[in-house]
């Protein structure tokens, strides 16, 4: 996973940007990009996790809403 786009930070408004770990926080960080994010933060979402963790993710966040969930498992 590449370093986080600093566009992305307005995604992460109540954590210190700066120490968002990628592998430590992936699972955080795909559930920020699939609740509040854009078409370019999917874009980069898709080339920098695997699809099957994405869909794990999706199917079974707890902190993303039942709407989002529905919107990216019919994408996914």
């Amino acid at each position: 996973m590449s370093a986080l786009p600093k566009s992305f930070k307005r995604y992460f408004w109540e954590t210190d940007f700066a120490k968002i770990d990628l592998k430590k926080h992936q699972t955080y960080i795909i559930e920020r990009l699939l609740e509040y994010g854009n078409l370019e933060a999917y874009r980069w979402l898709v080339k920098n996790v695997a699809k099957p963790k994405i869909k794990n993710v999706a199917a079974n966040s707890r902190r993303i809403s039942p709407k989002t969930k529905n919107f990216w498992q019919a994408i996914i």
